[in-house]
């Protein structure tokens, strides 16, 4: 089987990096609009490990725009007694688009940071 998934939205906060070991992991929360339905948005968890996770802790924040690419990954738990489950995508790439906060006078291009 093969999984991918991509991904273009704004993060919907600025990302959150924690250790998994010896590993970082960064979280990004990205607002995905539905382009059917103009007020509807979904908010999917992203998660960059390692060198991705650095760079995109390092330079992203709150409102910027970005593609991420990688394959959708399912998290289960029990709490209370109850089967819990989540759906994330951890990311193979992320590009950075334009976005709140960008410097328009900036020659600076999009970056893709594959890991």
């Amino acid at each position: 089987m093969y999984s991918k998934t991509v991904i273009v939205g704004n993060l919907a906060r600025d990302p959150e990096s924690r250790k998994a070991g010896e590993t970082n992991v960064t979280r990004l929360v990205v607002a995905v609009n539905d382009a059917r339905m103009k007020d509807k948005v979904s908010y999917i968890d992203v998660d960059a490990w390692s060198k991705l996770g650095d760079v995109c802790q390092q330079y992203l924040t709150k409102g910027r725009q970005i593609l991420a690419e990688g394959r959708l990954v399912q998290d289960t738990w029990e709490k209370d007694g109850k089967k819990q489950s989540k759906l994330y995508i951890k990311a193979d790439t992320v590009q950075f688009l334009g976005g709140k906060g960008e410097n328009k006078s900036s020659d600076k291009k999009d970056s893709e940071i594959p890991f």
